[in-house]
């Protein structure tokens, strides 16, 4: 897989050489050198043409604030990289959140002649056959935010943030809120993503019956403020005045749920999310939500095209950290939100 990623790799660079007038004679030996070694180390490697770089954008949807953002940018940094001839053309492609159809707009982008991934997960294993299609197809594929079962392994790069940490930090939060501990719900993400998996990971390791934690529940909300508020009505009935804290996945079911509570005489209850959006930010600002965790999801953007991506399609990858997994999260509360909140 690795000589079919440097092929395309090395025919990337010679095509942008060639965008960029680089077309003296001097140099047509190592563009031809290049095209060499592509067929003869691996002669069913999929490569582009010089010249032909076609970008497909695999987002996880285009609805929820976190992703609309992200969105926004990467298509804005791959506006600049065509402006700059490294590529042709890009194209979004909208999984709105399911792993079925982002294996399936994979195929029809390859049949589209797209040759250059950048996908952002539905699923850890549910979308883990686009990662392993474009390694076996010589495809490079840039992971962002979220991994998936063979990323670190397939894929060509990785940009994202430590999702158990998240975990962690707002179990943490919670302890210090409610020290007297009780009764929690989780509202989770959708089953099986790694951000799912690695955030329940962190919230179990940190609110554990020692400190006097009891789990209700873990809720499969699905990342959706009015199922995350449905589940809520239902464990406060459920739990009465013995629930104490109701932690999510993210921000748009943690703002929801703390609203709601809010709304029926029971703020006691402690909310919090990851994400750090502009509506759950305002809350914390006006003091009716606790706190957030703050998820860059532009800074992963950022590095997935702007260090991975530039590097790849100029390559030039020495010195680069290709597999980005510390990209920081920050608990923000009334303290510190005005430097988030713009």
């Amino acid at each position: 897989m690795k000589k079919k990623v440097l092929a395309m790799i090395m025919t990337v660079a010679m095509a942008v050489g060639m965008l960029a007038g680089c077309g003296g004679k001097t140099e047509e030996p190592a563009a031809d050198a290049a095209v060499t070694e592509s067929t003869t180390t691996d002669t069913d490697a999929t490569t582009a043409t010089s010249g032909d770089i076609k970008v497909a954008y695999m987002a996880k949807n285009v609805v929820d604030a976190f992703h609309v953002g992200m969105n926004g940018y990467v298509g804005e940094q791959l506006d600049k990289l065509k402006e700059e001839g490294l590529i042709t053309e890009w194209q979004l492609f909208d999984a709105t959140t399911d792993p079925a159809i982002q294996v399936s707009e994979l195929e029809d982008a390859i049949n589209n002649g797209f040759n250059f991934f950048l996908l952002q997960p539905c699923e850890a294993a549910g979308s883990d056959p686009v990662v392993l299609r474009c390694a076996e197809e010589g495809f490079p594929c840039v992971v962002i935010n979220s991994t998936t079962e063979s990323t670190m392994e397939k894929a060509t790069g990785y940009a994202g943030s430590d999702d158990e940490l998240a975990g962690e930090m707002m179990g943490d939060y919670i302890n210090e809120k409610v020290p007297g501990a009780g009764t929690y719900v989780h509202m989770m993400g959708v089953v099986g993503s790694s951000a799912q998996i690695q955030r329940g990971a962190g919230i179990e390791k940190t609110m554990t019956a020692d400190k006097g934690w009891t789990n209700g529940g873990d809720y499969a909300a699905e990342w959706l403020a009015e199922k995350a508020v449905g589940f809520a009505t239902d464990a406060i009935t459920q739990y009465g005045d013995k629930l104490t804290a109701i932690v999510c996945d993210n921000d748009d079911m943690s703002s929801a749920v703390q609203a709601y509570c809010n709304s029926v005489n029971r703020s006691d209850i402690v909310c919090i999310g990851v994400d750090g959006n502009e509506g759950p930010l305002t809350m914390v600002k006006e003091g009716t939500l606790g706190a957030t965790v703050y998820q860059d999801g532009i800074g992963q953007c950022d590095y997935a095209i702007n260090t991975i991506t530039r590097a790849l399609l100029t390559g030039n990858t020495d010195g680069v950290e290709m597999f980005k997994t510390d990209i920081p999260f920050v608990l923000v509360t009334s303290e510190n939100v005005d430097q988030y909140l713009k």
